[in-house]
Parts: C-alpha cells; structure tokens; sequence
C-alpha cells in the first residue's frame, strides 16, 4: 500500500484550554472515523495543538482508499424475465435493474446471478469498486472531521450561519510534497503558517511537511504538547532544586498551561510574607483559579512565592516576573481584606433566610433546621459515636447550626469552592472546638472517587445531615436524577452517604431509617414559606441551586417518576411511594458501588434480617453481596453449585419460612437425611471467626444436599416424614437467607 506524509494545520484565534481539552481525547478516533467513514485505512495520526492551532500529522496515510465490494440485489426472478424463465427475455423490472447498474442486457447478462434474499430468488451482482486516490477525498473529509468536534459552546463570525470552536485564520494542508486545497467555514487552505507572536505577525511560507516542522522550531514554537510539558516539569525542577523548594503540581492545571503556552518559560515570582496570615487554600485557590501559578511549599509550610508559566521567547523575564507579582498582591490584598472582614463579623446565621436553597423547601436557614433534625436523629441512633466527646450532643448542634455560616462571608461569595474550609478557619480563629471546625469543613466528602470521609463520627453525623435533607427534599418535589442528568448531584450525595456509613460502621436501613427521617421532617408537604418569596438563589452548587422556576404549590408526591427494578411494594400513597423511590435511589447507588455480578447483590438483596424482613441494612448489605461473590468466585463448577441451591429454594418457595416445624431427627428413614442434618447442626452450633467463613461452611452443604436429593423423596406420602423432610431443607433455606437468595444468581 503506498502511503505518504499528511499535515492538516488548523490555525485559530486562541483555543479556551478547559473546553478543548475536554475534547481533546476524542479527536483522534473522530478523525479514523471520518476516514472510515470514506474507506480510507485505518493509519496511525497523531494530534498536536497549541493555544492558536490543531494539527493532524500522519507518517503514513494511505494515497488510495480500499476497495469495495458492492452487492446490488434487484427484483425476484418470477418478475425479472418474461414467465420466471431465466432463459427467456427480461421484463421491464429486470432491464430497469441492468439500467441502473450500468449493464448491457445483452453483453452483460452473464455477470448477473441470482441470490436467495427474504425468501426469495431475486437478480444479484457484485463487482469490487476500485479505490481512488486520497487527494480527492480528503475535502469531504476533512469537512466531516470538523463537523464532529463537540466543545460546547461554539463561535461564528463573518457572515457565517455555522460556528467552531474560535474563528479559523488559515488551513495548511500537504499529503506528501503536494499542498491539498481544503476549505472550511470560508476559509481556503494555504502553504503557510505562523511562528510564534514574538517573532511576528506575518504569514510564514511553507512548501512541504518537513519544511513546516522546520519552521515551527525556528520561530519559536514547540508543536507537540508533551514536549512542552516536559519542558516545564524540567523548568520547574531546575527552580526547586535551586531555591531548595517544593513545587505542588497540580496535575489538571499542569494540563491548562500547557494548552495556553507555544514556548513555555517557567520563572520564580514571590509575595509579601504578611499575605501568609491568609489560610492557605485561599492562597492557593486564588493563584491557580485567577492566575493559573502553581503553589510552592518549603520545609512543609506554603511559601511566599509562585510558579508562573510565561509564553514568551524573551530573555530578560524580570518585567513578566514584576507584572504577575503585582497582579498577585492585588489579588491577595482583595483576600486579605475580606478575611479580616469575616473575622470582624464572626460566625452568624443571620441571612441565611434570604437565600433560597431550591425554590419549594424554602430557604438555607430552612435547610439547616431540617438538618439539625436528622443529625439529633441520627445522634439518638448511634449512642457509640457520643464517646468521642463528653458534651457530643452541644457540638454536634453547633456544628449544624454553624455548617452554612460561611455561605455568608465575602471570602466564600469570592471563592465559592472555599465553602466549608473558610468555616472552619473561622470557626477555630474565633475559638470553637476543634471538633466544629473539623465537622463544618467536613460536610461536603468526599469530594470524588477517592476523596477522603470524614474523620470522626460528629464529622460524619453532620455530613449525613446535610446529604440527606438534599435527597429528601428534591425527590419530595420531583427533582430526580434522570438519565445522564443530575443537576443537584444527588447521585454523588447518595453515594457518599453510603460511604460514610460503611466506613463509620453505622447501622442505617434503606428502608425503617429513611421512613423515620423522612416522616418525621413531614417532607412532601412542604410549601413556600412566604418570607422566602422573593429571596435572592445562592450561587453556591454544593448547597444550593438556582430557582428553576418550580410551581411551590404542585404537589410534591414523586408522582409521575418511573419506578425501578428495586420497588419493594406496590403501595401507592404519594408519600410512601416518594420513600420508596428514595430507597430505590440508593439501592441504584448501592449496587452500582460494588465490584461483583449484578445478580449477586440482587442476591443479597433478597436475604432477610433478625425479623424476617427484606434485608436493607447498607452495611449488611455488602457485607453479604461481598461474602457470597468471594465464595461463588473460588467455586470451580459454579452451573452444578446454583442447580443444588436453586432446587433447595424451588423446594420452599411455598413455605412460610419463619414459621417451620422443628427438625425431628427420630423421624429419619436414610443416613442422607441424618448426614444432612448434622452438617446443618454443626454450622448453626459454630462461632465462625467471620461471615466469609459461616458462607464457605453454608456452600458446603452442596455434597451432602447432592446426597439427600439422590436417595430421599421430600415430598413423601406420609405426612410426618414430608413435613420432617420440608422442616429440614427449609431450615437451610432460611440460614442461607440470611445472607441472601442464592436463586437470584446467574452465571
């Protein structure tokens, strides 16, 4: 196949860096799919970008495309030729089909056949299609290519009616040493391109691929992005070493720098020590959300000084150095100044009644007095969690009372993603108990996948507070997720529950608890509260959300919201069907949390608890669903494992498991019976050292089972053995189902 070089060099105004290395990671199988899509091999093309272009560079791009097989179908035989006679003349239904494709009825009919299709004989040819040259394809294309890039919001200019991503200033293409006439939204492509502004602003000739690469070097520009960075991270290295500091490399604003520099300069800039007085995330946050610098620590402290990343060729950097301190200070000075506002004023609520949370559950004071409910709920519930602090019961009000406080400071309006953290600076500035600081900066974890949870239980009682009145109230006025669409976050909120309650070990049923918590606050019947008509929306996503126009007075009952596979009943009173639906929420979340087979947990989810009721306790519930996936896994023959158990449940599907009679052994006609019972007796009498182990010892009941069913009738003509005979697999069913329903797993 031959093959030559491919340049496409997309020049434009300057590239938005988050939004196009959002699409970053597509471009390269959107570009294989334009060239599949006009059957042109798969080759290996590799993207560059700078600020102010996209190049496509392949070594060796096929010069033709592939060639095709074509298979035409016409109509049946019985309609094609006069009488069905394939001998005889054709019809005009036959000739029409030689028209189309081109043929001679008379030289060609020897090269249609005949093919079986839905039952039918019908006219058939096929050739192969030859391929033609690339060159020739290559506009549509390259219009195609464009067409399926996606940044989100686009520009148009000129006269246009189609917008990109910025405006396109030239289009420099070649295949090989030919210059490709390709043309995009107005623009024609020329042999030229552009060095770095430094250098110029003129227009810079090129005449082949290599030439282009040459002259990028020459003028100053680095093309390939992991070059760049390569030379920061160097840049950056060389600076440490030689001030003995440390650079915290901020991976996603590593990437950022990269996209907005063609020549990467790294220099040492630095601060006034006064602005260390500052919490250093404010620092942080406000040289990497505004200036994009990268922090520096020193001997484990943050340190007075910064990382800028300049695209200059310049060798004299002091006026960069000078410019990017002065806007800093500027900055800081801005921060310093509202810290110590914020401080004046302390830690109060007042205001929080005027601002709306999500229009139809009121306000954020509204919020924080429902959650103060959960938390005494909650702390009423877990009387283990109050040894952490003899007066648990005051901090934990004054960590709820005091969670939204900074929602209300000027350092949090400036800095939204502070929330929390600038509430616990405060709090422990104006002298509250650790304990708060800590519970009021924790009450939005994690923060991801692998963020960190809260650290103590008070910690945790707090954060559960606040995820839990989101999920109630939004579901309670009809603000479900739906398919990819989660404005609120209430996916993220149900999974760090379900987090937070596994790793502080809590008790919490997805069934009684979310009842209790949910009736209690009298969710669902909630209406706007007149004094929070009017009110200002909070601009702070974690917490709050925008007023989405909601009717306050519809009904607030989830109706209308399809249920799902988890709906454990079929009562339709509006509210108990809203607490279902919570409970199908996070039994969702749940499942999708954890690493195994589907039908696994859908297994455990079909165990009982001490009461015979559904299991839906969280932590049992993976406990169970990982006990059962580690013991199925290790199975060797897992199809004659589920053939045992499921037969032992179609056995008992009928009886009422909590209510069997007591195994009689006298009552025993086989040693398979008697053989059974006592490998059952020996796991009811053991402690096993763990669930993983009782689970094993449950499997294991697979032989002798095997045995029983081999020689034992269950279901005998005398009543006495039968009912014996059902009381004993029956007990098995019922120990089993304490961890789950071994029936529901499929291979």
């Amino acid at each position: 196949m031959k093959t030559a070089e491919l340049l496409i060099e997309i020049l434009t105004q300057e590239l938005p860096a988050i939004p196009f290395l959002q699409e970053l990671p597509h471009i390269a199988s959107k570009w294989q799919d334009s060239l599949s899509a006009h059957h042109i091999a798969p080759c290996d093309t590799q993207v560059f970008f700078t600020p102010r272009r996209i190049v496509l560079y392949a070594p060796h791009f096929p010069l033709y495309s592939q060639d095709k097989e074509i298979k035409s179908y016409g109509a049946p035989i019985s309609i094609a030729y006069e009488n069905g006679d394939v001998r005889g003349a054709l019809t005009k239904a036959g000739a029409s089909f030689f028209a189309k494709l081109g043929l001679d009825p008379a030289s060609d009919r020897d090269k249609v056949s005949m093919a079986h299709k839905d039952g039918k004989e019908v006219l058939y040819y096929a050739h192969t299609q030859k391929g033609v040259e690339s060159a020739s394809l290559l506009p549509e294309i390259f219009r195609t290519f464009l067409a399926s890039l996606s940044f989100g919001k686009t520009m148009r200019w000129g006269d246009l009616s189609e917008g990109f991503i910025r405006p396109i200033e030239n289009i420099c293409a070649f295949l090989g040493d030919t210059h490709l006439s390709l043309s995009a939204f107005g623009v024609d492509s020329k042999p030229q391109t552009f060095g770095h502004r430094d250098l110029g602003f003129a227009p810079i000739g090129v005449g082949s691929v290599g030439a282009y690469f040459d002259t990028l070097r020459t003028h100053k520009v680095i093309l390939n992005q992991q070059e760049r960075k390569e030379r920061i991270l160097e840049q950056i290295h060389k600076i440490g070493c030689a001030h003995s500091i440390e650079v915290e490399l901020d991976p996603a604003l590593l990437d950022e720098v990269v996209a907005i520099t063609e020549y990467p300069q790294a220099l040492l800039g630095g601060f006034d020590e006064e602005f260390l007085e500052l919490p250093q995330e404010v620092i942080i946050t406000s040289m990497k959300e505004n200036q994009r610098y990268f922090a520096i620590h020193k001997q484990g402290r943050l340190f007075n000084g910064f990382i800028v990343v300049s695209n200059s060729t310049s060798n004299d950097t002091s006026l960069i150095i000078a410019g990017n301190q002065k806007v800093l200070r500027a900055r800081l000075s801005d921060a310093m100044f509202f810290y110590r506002n914020d401080l004046k004023r302390g830690l109060h609520t007042q205001g929080l009644e005027n601002i709306m949370f999500v229009q139809g559950l009121g306000s954020l004071a509204d919020k924080s007095a429902r959650e103060l409910q959960i938390a005494q709920i909650l702390y009423a519930k877990y009387p283990q969690a109050h040894t952490l602090a003899p007066n648990f019961a005051q901090l934990l009000e004054q960590s709820v009372r005091y969670a939204k406080a900074d929602l209300l400071t000027e350092m949090v309006y400036e800095f939204p993603e502070l929330q929390g953290i600038m509430g616990s600076y405060y709090a422990l500035t104006l002298g509250y108990d650790p304990l708060v600081a800590r519970a009021i900066r924790e009450q939005y974890l994690p923060l991801g996948e692998d963020s960190a949870l809260p650290s103590n239980a008070l910690s945790a009682i707090v954060n559960l507070a606040g995820k839990l009145d989101s999920v109630f109230g939004l579901f309670s006025i009809d603000k479900i997720p739906t398919g990819s669409k989660d404005p609120f976050a209430l996916r993220r909120a149900a999974n760090g529950v379900i987090k937070i309650i596994q790793d502080q070990g809590f008790a919490f049923s997805l069934r009684e608890d979310l009842r209790t918590l949910y009736e209690a606050l009298g969710y669902g019947a909630q209406k706007e509260d007149s004094h929070t008509k009017g009110v200002r929306p909070s601009r702070i996503d974690e917490v709050a959300a925008p007023n989405d126009g909601l009717d306050s007075k519809k009904s607030a009952a989830c109706s209308g919201v399809q249920a799902d596979s988890f709906r454990p009943s079929d009562d339709n009173l509006p509210q108990t069907n809203c607490i279902k639906k919570i409970e199908s929420f996070f039994l969702e979340r749940l499942e999708n949390a954890l690493p195994i087979n589907p039908s696994i947990f859908r297994a455990a989810l079909g165990g009982l608890d001490t009461h015979n009721q559904p299991q839906r306790d969280i932590n049992a519930l993976i406990q169970n669903a990982l006990a059962l996936h580690e013991v199925f896994n290790s199975t060797q023959d897992k199809p004659a494992l589920l053939s045992t158990f499921k037969r032992v449940a179609n056995i008992c599907k009928d009886l009422d498991i909590s209510a069997l009679d007591s195994i009689n052994p006298a009552l025993f006609v086989h040693s398979a019976e008697s053989m059974l019972f006592e490998s059952f007796s020996a796991i009811q009498d053991s402690a096993f050292a763990s669930l993983l182990d009782r689970t094993h010892a449950l499997f294991a009941l697979k032989s002798p089972l095997e045995t029983f069913f081999e020689h034992v009738l269950v279901n005998d003509k005398d009543e006495k053995l039968r009912a014996n005979r059902y009381a004993l697999i029956g007990g098995i069913y019922r120990e089993f189902l304490t961890i789950g329903d071994i029936a529901q797993i499929a291979i």
